[in-house]
């Protein structure tokens, strides 16, 4: 598939102006949603609009980049998929990359915790896509209904993997914030074919408490040792000194 051939959208279409002006007209290739919202004015209850607020809905971060892309990428395999090689990142992008859709893997699929993995996983945070295939656009435009049983189902996706409530261990503390990305694959009948989020960021370190405790427990561990290397040196000072006593004696004994 020619990328040219490919219309990459941030929206389906930019509204009438309010003083009932002519519509602009869409713009051409990859957009990023957020300069789209900037730039120009959108429908009331668009499914660009559900799509962002579903996912503010479950997940803290709002921030990142986000596109919307008129494409249908539905016939990428389960397989596929779902092997830890995918490259999520090559469709989180303001033009995705359409050689994905025919990707296969090139090994046996890794372990997440695989450093290829854990780089093309941290590669995808702060980046959100959706494709939409050209005659699901279509019919949303004129069809309420179905834009809001696609959003819908673009919700489960995210409720399914809301954060669960962080319960660190006593004395632990997250550091940090944590992260993250989402690519969902709807088909013409605005059901999800495929969906994958992603998280990263952050630590878990000890409490302010612990801390304290650490640093009170390391300096008695210094002083204990420095008392320990005091001891040791005042026993070889003597050792010494009783050494060079006994050699005197031996020396005044044998010139006698």
């Amino acid at each position: 598939m020619q990328m040219d051939s490919v219309r990459s959208l941030a929206l389906w279409e930019t509204a009438a102006s309010k003083n009932g002006g002519p519509a602009q007209a869409l713009p051409s290739g990859g957009a990023a949603f957020a300069d789209v919202l900037q730039t120009a004015s959108q429908p009331a209850g668009s499914f660009a609009d559900m799509w962002k607020a579903a996912y503010g809905k479950y997940f803290p971060q709002g921030a990142g980049q986000w596109f919307y892309h008129v494409m249908d990428a539905s016939g990428i395999s389960d397989a596929e998929w779902q092997h830890n090689d995918f490259p999520f990142g090559r469709l989180m992008r303001e033009e995705p990359d359409a050689s994905v859709l025919s990707w296969r893997p090139s090994r046996a699929n890794p372990p997440q915790l695989d450093a290829e993995v854990q780089a093309k996983t941290q590669a995808t945070l702060g980046r959100h896509a959706i494709f939409v295939p050209p005659e699901l656009d279509e019919k949303m435009r004129h069809d309420p209904a179905l834009a809001r049983k696609a959003a819908d189902a673009v919700e489960r996706v995210y409720s399914f993997h809301r954060p669960q409530p962080f319960l660190p261990m006593p004395g632990t503390k997250f550091y940090g914030t944590r992260t993250y990305g989402s690519v969902i694959v709807l088909n013409e009948e605005g059901e999800v074919e495929h969906a994958c989020v992603t998280s990263g960021g952050g630590m878990i370190g000890p409490d302010e408490h612990t801390l304290r405790q650490i640093e009170r427990e390391q300096a008695k561990k210094r002083e204990r040792r420095e008392a320990a290397h005091r001891i040791a040196a005042e026993a070889a000072e003597k050792h010494l000194r009783l050494a060079a006593i006994h050699d005197t004696q031996y020396w005044k004994t044998e010139v006698v």
